[in-house]
């Protein structure tokens, strides 16, 4: 459970850094936009995919 949470962290500390940069960058075009937004949503679907993934090896005790 302990790594779960560590996990947690690291992909909220992730998702800041990374919206950091962009608006550091400044304003971005539609395009670029869209396609950060859609990069965001992949890597939460990834996100969501690994941590369920890790619940079911805890269940079977992996």
């Amino acid at each position: 459970m302990e790594q779960k949470k560590h996990l947690e962290k690291l992909n909220a500390d992730s998702l800041k850094k990374l919206e950091d940069y962009i608006n550091s960058k400044g304003g971005l075009k539609q395009e670029e936009h869209e396609k950060v937004h859609s990069a965001k949503e992949e890597w939460q679907l990834a996100w969501s995919k690994l941590m369920e993934a890790l619940m079911i090896l805890e269940r079977i005790e992996i």
